[in-house]
């Protein structure tokens, strides 16, 4: 298991999303939610790739996929319209400054 530092907090802007790739080609979505940062693979939960940000409606803790507009769990990786697809979830952490995901 890796870090990779992805950006600066003030590059993930409160209520936003940003679609960012690993070391390993793999896309990730970093999502700024309400303040807390949450990372998840990045595709939908019908499994195709993410190029796009997740739209992110703060007033309902949501996070929707920009290709069908399916909810996202962030605590859970789980797309409320197809429950059986997990996303893999990627721990975030903060560094003086700097945005780190820890991956495989």
């Amino acid at each position: 298991m890796g870090d990779v530092r992805v950006g600066r907090v003030e590059d993930f802007p409160v209520n936003t999303c940003r679609v960012i790739s690993l070391p390993t080609g793999e896309p990730v979505m970093v999502i700024n939610l309400g303040g807390e940062l949450h990372a998840l693979e990045g595709r939908c939960g019908a499994g195709g790739r993410l190029h796009e940000p997740a739209e992110v409606v703060e007033s309902e803790g949501r996070v929707l996929c920009p290709w069908h507009g399916w909810d996202l769990d962030l605590e859970r990786g789980i797309c409320s319209a197809c429950p059986e697809s997990t996303l893999k979830r990627f721990p975030v952490r903060l560094e003086g400054g700097n945005v780190l995901l820890s991956y495989e």
